[in-house]
């Protein structure tokens, strides 16, 4: 039986769709007791349409259930790109929330400052964005009035696999317009491969770059959950807080109010931001209630 290698764009409870190695779409049909992939999965595809294989994936995007699990909808994301907007507001602990996931799950985060023609307001995440660009999350200013700013977000994201995250009414959808030629043309024939459609936004969706790569598309929400994690774990999500994780007086430390806390006291001494560390702090209250709930 023949085999060939392809990658899943569209993915479906028991169907999907990929593209294989000469880029043309192909249907998928997934045969029971075997896991479901997810978009970004590469894998093997037999002469009827049939998934045998999925290969190993390096990096899973997902979020938290009602249950406080961790739920995938994404494999083999290598960036996330995080969309926020001067309108509607950002919310500080959305932004917390994909930059924490990221780190968490190994994959390299930038935000992008779409509708840059309107003036941002001098006050948090805008003001931050040199901090947060010092910890390794490079902004990208971008406009659909200016084609002069695209060209420097599609070098960032060109080879790999990209995936546009932010809440609703910041215009991922335009930004994903301006950087997938024929978007058009690739949704009506997805809709058409899957049955489902075009304006379809429960599933993740890959499109293939002009170059190389692909920018996936996740379903806008106005609130993203983290997952149940434990304190040593949620504090590996903030990269500045590792330097100092290990040193406080007690081993339990939430780095909140214990006396001897190392990272409260980097933060006294610069070393750490005041907005991180309160950021942190907000997300510690809401770890405590996914305990009480689950």
């Amino acid at each position: 039986m023949k085999l060939e290698q392809a990658r899943v764009i569209v993915s479906h409870s028991d169907h999907g769709v990929a593209l294989n190695d000469q880029s043309q779409p192909t249907g998928l049909r997934y045969k029971r007791g075997l896991m479901r992939p997810l978009p970004g999965d590469l894998v093997d595809v037999d002469d009827r349409g049939q998934v045998t294989t999925i290969h190993p994936r390096h990096a899973v995007f997902g979020r938290g259930d009602h249950k406080g699990q961790f739920k995938p909808t994404a494999a083999n994301v290598d960036q996330l790109l995080i969309v926020i907007a001067p309108d509607p507001a950002p919310s500080l602990d959305l932004l917390t929330r994909y930059l924490a996931m990221a780190e968490l799950k190994g994959i390299k985060a930038r935000i992008v400052i779409n509708k840059a023609d309107i003036e941002a307001p001098q006050k948090p995440p805008f003001t931050q964005l040199a901090s947060l660009e010092r910890l390794g999350y490079a902004h990208h200013w971008v406009s659909r009035h200016d084609p002069t700013s695209l060209p420097p977000l599609m070098a960032a994201i060109r080879g790999q696999i990209s995936l546009l995250a932010g809440q609703t009414g910041v215009g991922k959808s335009s930004l994903l317009n301006a950087c997938v030629p024929n978007l058009d043309v690739l949704t009506n024939s997805l809709s058409a491969a899957t049955g489902k459609g075009k304006h379809t936004t429960t599933t993740t969706r890959l499109y293939p770059l002009p170059e190389s790569g692909f920018l996936a598309d996740s379903p806008g929400v106005w609130e993203y959950g983290l997952w149940a994690l434990d304190t040593s774990e949620l504090a590996q999500a903030f990269v500045e807080f590792r330097p100092f994780l290990g040193r406080c007086r007690f081993r339990d430390c939430s780095h909140n109010h214990e006396p001897g806390c190392a990272v409260t006291d980097a933060v006294a001494k610069g070393q750490i931001e005041h907005f991180r560390l309160a950021a942190w702090h907000r997300l510690l209250k809401e770890q405590a209630r996914y305990n009480r709930e689950t």
